[in-house]
């Protein structure tokens, strides 16, 4: 009878290798941009880059009309949520 407590190399190899393989099956799923999640992600990436810039824009513009300089103040409200997608 076999020691229960011994592990055995080989199932111990077969099953790393498994659980990197499913490691980076769910990963490669996170980075792809054509289906659900990653789309999602890329374009709330992308969504959030624009809005910051649109906001820096607005903001270096009122500081010239009031003849100020730029300030650091907050983003002026483009009526999105933090998430970019609208709503509250």
């Amino acid at each position: 009878m076999a020691d229960r407590d011994q592990s055995d190399p080989q199932f111990d190899a077969m099953t790393a290798r498994l659980l990197r393989r499913e490691a980076l099956r769910r990963a490669a799923a996170e980075l792809n941009t054509t289906f659900g999640p990653g789309l999602e992600g890329v374009l709330a990436s992308i969504s959030a880059e624009v809005t910051a810039d649109a906001a820096s824009r607005v903001s270096a513009t009122r500081a010239t009309i009031h003849g100020a300089g730029p300030t650091l103040g907050s983003a002026p409200d483009t009526g999105l949520g933090e998430d970019g997608r609208g709503g509250t």
